[in-house]
């Protein structure tokens, strides 16, 4: 339940009693107790107990001149049981169903019907109880979404960490590719090109750096331009491998220059991981002419 119901009710039905014309009591006292105690619910959420004990001596008040409303007693009941500590909820519960078995057995001494008292004391007890029930059912529903939240945030998050590690093992897979490319070109071309095949290696390490270039504007620019409900996922099998079901790459022996490029290794773990993401698998080997072999298996499209 709300804050704005629970102070507005009080002030509600205080209106409907003056405006029914209801006998028993001055309208100006019954509406300053109740604008007193819609004033002691604004501070319902922060002191919940502080409040119930308050509105109650106010309802008392009520009841001494035998105008009772019982409205903003039941409201702050509501309170109790929505904001209040678990101490704070069993000292609020003991306190008022020992203040109602007081009130009625007072009723009693003062010669009323024991009966009629009995059944006051039950329904008033019935009643706090079940506004009280509202109120622990409202915040258990308040936590329910919170952890709703925070477990979505969470998935989020790990959703957005598992982007981050595609993105960098994908722009890894790009710069390693073309740098290593480039590193063995150019160390080739030194130790046994002459002039032609110097400016031709030049050519080639150009294009090369060309080509990556283009890649990495496309990779940056789709991630640009997808939506924020649809996280761009690199291990997206590419178009035009739909009917093919074995990828076999050679790499020819490297030239021997006196330096081997080196490597974090990321780049055989990202292409099997992305094959396998398909349900293929993906094996290597160095052959004995010292090549190295990679061989990508997929299973075709439309098959079981």
């Amino acid at each position: 339940m709300s804050s704005v119901l629970l102070v507005g009710l009080p002030l509600l039905a205080a209106l409907v009693t003056v405006l029914g014309r209801r006998p028993g009591g001055p309208a100006g006292l019954l509406l300053g107790v109740v604008l007193g105690q819609s004033l002691a619910l604004l501070l319902c959420r922060r002191f919940p107990l502080t409040v119930l004990i308050v509105v109650t001596v106010l309802e008392a008040v009520l009841v001494v001149k035998d105008m009772e409303l019982l409205v903003g007693f039941l409201a702050a009941a509501c309170g109790l049981g929505a904001w209040a500590g678990r101490r704070q909820q069993q000292a609020g519960l003991v306190l008022t169903f020992s203040l109602i078995a007081v009130l009625g057995h007072g009723v009693q001494r003062h010669g009323d019907d024991p009966g009629y008292a009995a059944a006051g004391s039950i329904a008033l007890t019935v009643l706090f109880g079940a506004f009280w029930g509202v109120g622990r059912l409202s915040a258990h529903q308040i936590r329910y979404s919170r952890r709703l939240e925070e477990q979505r945030a969470r998935a989020e998050q790990r959703a957005a960490e598992r982007e981050r590690v595609l993105l960098a093992r994908e722009l890894h897979d790009i710069l390693n590719h073309a740098v290593t490319a480039m590193v063995l070109d150019a160390d080739a071309t030194s130790e046994t090109g002459d002039d032609a095949e110097l400016r031709e290696a030049l050519r080639r390490l150009a294009a090369t750096g060309r080509q990556s270039l283009a890649e990495l504007r496309r990779l940056l620019g789709v991630l640009r331009m997808a939506p924020d409900s649809v996280l761009h996922d690199p291990l997206v099998v590419l178009p035009g491998l739909d009917d093919v079901d074995t990828l076999r790459v050679n790499n020819a022996p490297p030239v021997r220059s006196g330096r081997a490029p080196g490597g974090s290794g990321l780049g055989l773990v990202g292409m099997r991981e992305r094959v396998a993401l398909v349900g293929g698998t993906l094996s290597t080997a160095s052959r004995a002419d010292g090549s190295f072999e990679v061989i990508a298996t997929f299973p075709m499209r439309g098959e079981t």
